[in-house]
C-alpha cells in the first residue's frame, strides 16, 4: 500500500523515519534491544497517570487548508502582529526527495480562510524538511527546519542532515537567507567512509554525527533553545551497529551567533531511539520534553512516547517515562488557561493504524488525559500536528491529511470549568 513505500522511504531518515513493525512485548528481548533499557522505559510506565480531567474540546469546523498532487507534511502554525496566522510546512514530489521546499500561506484570524500557497525557501538539491516557527520577544519570526542530503562515497551513499534557521522582519512577508544551527557538515570532505565497525566516519576518523529539529525553538531568559536529536549517520547495511539518536538541548545567549550543546539524560537507555523532541517552558518555569522513542534495532521501529520533566530550569531531568502508546512528532503547548496539551501522531502497536491525536495536563504535565483523537487517517501516514489559540476560547489544530494530498485544519471550542495551574 502507499503508506508502507512512503514508510520504507522515510526509513533512510533517522529523523523521519516512520516504517512499520511491532512493538517488543515488556521485558523481552526483541531486535536486539537491551532488555535492562527496556526496564528503566517500563519501570516508570505513565499508565497509572492517565485520567480523565474536565476540560472539553468541542469540535465547530474542519475544514481542507491546502491540497497537492505532490507530498504535503509537517505543518507548523504561529499568530502574527495583527492577529492573522501564518502557516508553513513541506511539500515535495514524494515523502523524502530532494524536492521538498518549505512553503507559506497567510490565514484569517478566526483560522478559517487561508492565501494562495507561496515558496517560503527552496535550495537546490537539497531536500528542506519539517519547519517549525517561533516568534521572538522583539517580534521577529523565526522558521527552523531541517536539510537533508545523501552524498555518495564509493560504493556507499551517507545521508546527512542538519538544523537551519531563516528570519522575517516584516511578518513572514520575506525571509533572510539560511544559517546553519547545528555543528555537523552538510558534505563530507574526501577520505570519509565507513570505520570498522561499519559506522561513517570524516576524513579524521572521527565519527560523523547528525542533527535534526522538529519542534519550534524556544526564546527563555534571554537565551534561544532549540530542541534537537543527534546521532550516528546511518550505515543502511549496518543499522543496528550505528549508534542510538539521543536528545540535545542547543542554548545561544548571544541570538544564534554561537550554541553550547546539553545532552538530556545522556546514555540513560543506549539501545533506545530517541527522536523528535519538543520542548515547553510553562508559565511557572516547569520544563517538558516530550519525545519519540524506538525500541528496536532501526529508529523505524515502534517505542512509546515519552516525557521527561525539570523542576530546576533543565539542569537534571526526570527519567524517560513512557506513555501507553506510540506517538511521533509531539507538540507541546500551553493555552491562555494554562491547560497544557501534546498533539502528534498516534499508532497502533502493529502499525496498520494510525490517528492525529491530541492529550492534555491541568497540572503542567503531572497527569495527562486519554488521547483525544483528531483525526482517523486508517493505515496511510497523516500527522505532524501544530497549535495556534484564536480567541482565548477557540484552539486550532493543523496537521497533513492521510498521504500528504492534504493540509487540514480543526477549530475546537474550549470549555476548562476550572483553573489550570
Amino acid at each position: 500500500m502507499p503508506w508502507i513505500m512512503s514508510m520504507f522511504m522515510a526509513f533512510f531518515i533517522l529523523l523521519s523515519s516512520c516504517d512499520h513493525g511491532k512493538k517488543p512485548a515488556d521485558d523481552v528481548l526483541v531486535d536486539a534491544v537491551s532488555d535492562a533499557d527496556v526496564d528503566i522505559i517500563e519501570q516508570n510506565n505513565m499508565n497509572n497517570f492517565i485520567y480523565p480531567v474536565s476540560l472539553d474540546l468541542v469540535e465547530v469546523d474542519r475544514f481542507v487548508i491546502t491540497q497537492d498532487l505532490g507530498h504535503l507534511a509537517f505543518p507548523d502554525v504561529a499568530p502574527l502582529a495583527d492577529g492573522r496566522l501564518l502557516l508553513v510546512y513541506r511539500q515535495g514530489d514524494s515523502h523524502v526527495d530532494a524536492t521538498g521546499r518549505l512553503m507559506k500561506q497567510f490565514g484569517t484570524s478566526d483560522g478559517t480562510v487561508w492565501s494562495t500557497p507561496e515558496v517560503l525557501l527552496d535550495v537546490p538539491g537539497i531536500d528542506d524538511r519539517d519547519p517549525s516557527i517561533t516568534r521572538l520577544t522583539d517580534g521577529r519570526l523565526l522558521v527552523t527546519w531541517f536539510q537533508y542530503r545523501g552524498q555518495a562515497i564509493g560504493p556507499d551513499t551517507v545521508y546527512l542532515h542538519e538544523t537551519f534557521r531563516s528570519e522575517s522582519l516584516d511578518e513572514g512577508e520575506t525571509w533572510s537567507d539560511p544559517v546553519q544551527m547545528t555543528p555537523g557538515s552538510m558534505t563530507l570532505a574526501a577520505g570519509a567512509g565507513l570505520n570498522a565497525e561499519g559506522r561513517w566516519v570524516d576524513a579524521d576518523g572521527e565519527l560523523v554525527v547528525v542533527h535534526a529539529s522538529s519542534a519550534p525553538m524556544v526564546e527563555h531568559g534571554g537565551e534561544w533553545i532549540l530542541p534537537n536529536y543527534g546521532g550516528n549517520a546511518l550505515n543502511l547495511n549496518n543499522i543496528a551497529g550505528c549508534l542510538r539518536s539521543q536528545i540535545s538541548l542547543f542554548f545561544s545567549p548571544d541570538q544564534g551567533l554561537t550554541w553550547e550543546e546539553r545532552a538530556v539524560l545522556p546514555d540513560a537507555v543506549p539501545s533506545v531511539w530517541l527522536q523528535e523532541p519538543s520542548l515547553l517552558i510553562t508559565r511557572s518555569g516547569r520544563q517538558l520534553l516530550h519525545v519519540r522513542t524506538a525500541y528496536g534495532t532501526t529508529p523505524s521501529t515502534p517505542g512509546d512516547m515519552a516525557q521527561s520533566v525539570s523542576a530546576d530550569g533543565g539542569a537534571t531531568w526526570s527519567a524517560w517515562q513512557p506513555f501507553p502508546f506510540v506517538g511521533h512528532a509531539p507538540d507541546l503547548f500551553q493555552t491562555s488557561h494554562g491547560v497544557v496539551l501534546s498533539a502528534f501522531r498516534e499508532i497502533n502497536d502493529a502499525f496498520t493504524q494510525e490517528w492525529v491525536s491530541l492529550i492534555h495536563s491541568v497540572d503542567e504535565g503531572i497527569t495527562w488525559t486519554q488521547p483525544l483523537r483528531i483525526a482517523d487517517c486508517g493505515a496511510i501516514e497523516c500527522g505532524y500536528p501544530s497549535f495556534a489559540e484564536l480567541d482565548g476560547s477557540h484552539l486550532l489544530v493543523v496537521f497533513y491529511g492521510p498521504g500528504g494530498t492534504t493540509v487540514e485544519g480543526v477549530i475546537y471550542e474550549m470549555q476548562p470549568g476550572y483553573e489550570a495551574k
